[in-house]
């Protein structure tokens, strides 16, 4: 498979150690820089001594939860692009509060293709390229 020309720094945060390693093979065979992380506070940690371009990260982890994770980060770099997953149900008031963060949301089961098409940002607001399970911040 080609790489797409992307060296874009990705955080890929999930407390599951086999999904944020394979989510990090694949985004490396198309050309990202991801770093596999395993908690919230890692990825904290490590987004004070660089800067990531985002951060694709599972929301539902023990001690600091994806939410949390992404806010300190967007914190310490504003233009951070953050793309949070999960695999429960998402409330009304869940949604609006990811949306009001300008973060964007992903439903699990993750597929590659789709977490490579939102990473691309090609998903239009007029549903062309729509994908399911996918939410932009209006």
């Amino acid at each position: 498979m080609a790489a797409e020309l992307d060296d874009s720094i990705v955080l890929v945060v999930d407390d599951d150690r086999v999904l944020a390693d394979t989510l990090a093979d694949i985004l490396r065979k198309h050309g990202y820089r991801p770093v596999a992380l395993y908690s919230g506070e890692e990825a904290v940690e490590l987004a004070q001594r660089f800067r990531p371009d985002v951060v694709l990260s599972d929301i539902r982890m023990s001690r600091l939860d994806g939410i949390e994770a992404a806010r300190r980060i967007r914190a310490l770099h504003p233009n951070c692009r953050v793309i949070l997953f999960t695999a429960q149900t998402v409330s009304a008031a869940m949604r609006q509060m990811i949306h009001r963060l300008g973060f964007e949301l992903l439903q699990r089961p993750l597929r590659p293709e789709d977490v490579l098409t939102a990473l691309r940002g090609n998903v239009g607001e007029d549903g062309e390229h729509q994908l399911s399970g996918y939410e932009r911040p209006t």
